[in-house]
């Protein structure tokens, strides 16, 4: 449509020109007929006068002086005999005697009755440009006498000049067919003389049938290629003479060009929003949205993600492009603190990892010589409370770990398919400990669906989103806690919903403060918390976060200042299979007693706490410094080997590669793999065999050697 308007504006433009040139030389014409009629009327008047047509040259010239006075168009009357000599009225006196009658047209003029038109004569120094008009002088007999000679002042040219206004730039000229410029304006030095290419120009007019008017691109003599109009004046017999205008195509076509460019710069501007609009059939481009648009794609473009269009509208195609913009802004913006949250958690989780695997075994190192010391002392001892009290630290010591692990995602999960609704109920009743009187707790299960879940991180997650909302209601409200079956149909609109499929849907609603929108977009972000400085982590949320993508879950939050928070998790149901594998039954657990094992522990400490308890369990311990001291020892016991305890990350050789060196020789070996922080998840090859359980860091006596004799059970039936 835009290339169209160019288009046609230019062909109207240009019809619109050219028909104002045409005008111009049409009533230019008019104007030189007009002079040329009133000098008829002159010349014939001026012929029957006696002293003109038979008087001495003082009579003539004094009656020429006295006529010219009611003719001041009238320049130059001149008589000639019928011999062809001038005897009156000459410009100058050397032209009086002149022999001019030598001509074809001076003897057609002789022998005419009727008022003849000349050649016209161009401006000089002396004179202006003339339009010459010529009739024989007959004395009362009807003899021949002479011919009167006027000139007509073509002062219509000059006027018709100023007066029409034309644009910058512009020339009018008259010319005759011999090549000769008899008028100029502006004036030039060319005016009297024959220009070069005039003439062949006009013969090519001629041939063309150009002859009366024509309107032409064409490149004059100065090398200037002008819009020229050209019209035939009335002109002498054996001549033809034309007025001319040129006009510079920038200036003739300046409105039109300058509306081509804005138009082009829209078009160029607006090229991607008029495809979206073209899609929706748009009939109606408003400006001001338009202009929106492109100001907030631009402001997109460079990279501001909260640039929005504005635009007010609900109805019609550009509000739905404004509409879709502002959704794919939003969806960028969402993605973007998605990003930025999931750096911040990689960048926070492998320094909690780092801190984590120390810790874990200090805390190790503490409760396991703890228990030992506590085996070794009386229960009445005094030392007791207090290794009980160190016991039940690092107990709490040991949750704070697994919470940076679990918003880092670095902590491994125990899940099995199960129904949430036990979950549940159990925080619920936990509840009743930390939501006050004033705080009204509705739960609703009505889910029957497994999901494959860690449990105690279920729960843990529910207790911080119910925490959230009892601090969120000072002055008391209702908490709803909602478990439900549901069934999407249909792709999320969003990140943060789930896929098509069977979910299983835990809401936490409250009707406390609510949040507002630059709180709501730092929900998950760690460390953050609006609370006052020692009330609250930052890591609830986080947690919370790192639970359900754990889980392969979504969260979503809703919330409104004033009007209470909802947050919702979706779970996936648990597919039949495993449901069916974690249902088979496991064999009774078996000690075997005097085993030989080996301990491969990098740190000092743990290395002899393990030693010392695995002794006390009967166990024949040979431990090992590192990796490749572990690889060694292996060598050395051969078949006696009956376990191996190692710890996953070690100098020179880590624990899984330890494991899997030795049970290419035994394939059947019990391993027990120890860590405090697994960077990259358990390596699938060596966990997935039945032969392996995972440890973590800080771990009791009882819960070792439970895992010792969890793993011992499948041996002997797989040797």
């Amino acid at each position: 449509m835009t290339l169209w308007a160019i288009r046609h504006d230019q062909d109207e433009s240009s019809a619109a020109i050219q028909a104002r040139l045409a005008q111009l030389m049409e009533d230019a014409a008019t104007e030189n007929d007009a002079l040329i009629t009133s000098g008829r009327r002159i010349i014939s008047t001026w012929s029957e006068v006696p002293a003109v047509v038979s008087g001495s040259r003082e009579e003539c010239e004094a009656a020429f002086a006295r006529l010219a006075r009611f003719a001041p168009s009238v320049a130059s009357p001149t008589r000639i005999s019928a011999q062809g000599t001038i005897d009156c009225g000459g410009r100058t006196s050397a032209s009086i005697g002149q022999q001019v009658g030598n001509t074809s047209l001076f003897q057609r003029i002789l022998t005419s009755d009727a008022v003849t038109l000349g050649p016209y004569l161009p401006a000089d120094g002396v004179r202006d440009a003339v339009v010459p008009l010529n009739i024989a002088l007959r004395d009362t007999s009807g003899r021949v006498t002479g011919v009167l000679s006027i000139g007509l002042r073509l002062s219509w040219f000059q006027r018709f000049a100023t007066l029409t206004d034309l644009p910058s730039g512009t020339t009018a000229t008259i010319a005759d067919s011999s090549g000769r410029l008899i008028a100029e304006t502006p004036d030039t030095p060319l005016v009297g003389t024959i220009v070069p290419g005039l003439a062949a120009r006009f013969e090519a007019d001629r041939v063309a049938g150009r002859t009366v008017r024509a309107v032409a691109f064409r490149k004059v003599t100065s090398g200037i290629t002008r819009l020229i109009a050209h019209r035939q004046l009335a002109s002498s017999p054996g001549t033809v003479v034309r007025l001319a205008i040129g006009v510079l195509p920038e200036v003739a076509f300046a409105g039109p060009q300058e509306r081509r460019r804005v138009r082009l710069i829209l078009l160029i501007a607006s090229a991607v929003v008029a495809l979206l609009i073209a899609w929706f059939g748009a009939e109606v481009f408003v400006l001001r949205d338009v202009n929106a648009i492109l100001g907030a794609t631009r402001r997109l473009g460079a990279g501001d993600l909260t640039a929005r269009t504005g635009v007010a509208r609900k109805q019609g195609e550009l509000a739905l492009l404004a509409q879709s913009f502002d959704t794919m802004a939003s969806q960028l913006e969402r993605r973007q603190d998605r990003l930025r949250h999931a750096e911040r958690m990689e960048s926070l989780g492998r320094l909690a990892g780092g801190v984590a695997h120390d810790f874990n075994n200090l805390l190790t190192a503490i409760v396991g010589s703890a228990e030992l010391a506590l085996l070794e002392l009386p229960p009445e001892h005094p030392a007791s409370a207090d290794l009980t009290t160190i016991k039940e630290s690092v107990s709490r010591s040991s949750t704070l770990t697994r919470q940076l692990l679990d918003f880092s995602r670095r902590s491994p999960l125990t899940t099995a398919p199960r129904q949430l609704e036990g979950v549940v109920l159990d925080a619920a009743a936990l509840l009743g400990r930390v939501v006050p009187a004033s705080v009204a707790l509705e739960v609703r299960t009505s889910s029957e669906w497994m999901v494959r879940a860690d449990a105690g991180r279920i729960e843990q997650a529910l207790l911080n989103l119910a925490v959230n909302a009892r601090d969120a209601m000072p002055t008391g409200g209702t908490l709803r806690i909602t478990l439900d079956d549901h069934e999407v149909a249909s792709r999320a609109s969003s990140d943060n919903q789930p896929s098509p499929g069977r979910w299983v849907r835990l809401a936490v609603q409250d009707t406390g403060t609510g949040m507002p929108p630059d709180v709501l977009r730092r929900v998950f972000e760690p460390f953050f918390t609006t609370k006052e400085p020692g009330e609250g982590t930052g890591l609830g949320m986080a947690m919370v976060y790192a639970t359900v993508q754990h889980h392969n879950g979504y969260v979503h939050v809703d919330s409104t200042p004033g009007a209470g928070t909802t947050v919702t998790i979706w779970l996936p149901e648990a597919t039949t299979s495993e449901v069916q594998r974690d249902a088979e039954p496991s064999r009774p657990a078996r000690h075997e007693g005097h085993v030989r094992v080996l301990v491969a522990e990098d740190q000092p400490d743990v290395r002899a706490l393990l030693h010392r308890m695995l002794t006390r369990a009967g166990y024949d311990v040979v431990v090992a410094e590192d990796g490749r001291a572990a690889l060694a020892r292996a060598g050395e016991m051969g078949a006696s080997l009956g376990l191996l305890v190692t710890d996953y990350d070690m100098p020179h050789v880590r624990g899984d590669v330890v494991a899997m060196t030795i049970r290419a020789t035994h394939p059947t070996l019990p391993v027990v793999l120890m860590t405090g922080f697994v960077s990259d998840g358990w390596p699938a090859d060596l966990v997935g065999s039945p032969h392996t359980v995972a440890v973590e860091k800080p771990f009791s006596t009882q819960s070792l050697l439970h895992a010792l004799d969890m793993v011992q059970q499948v041996a002997p039936a797989s040797a």
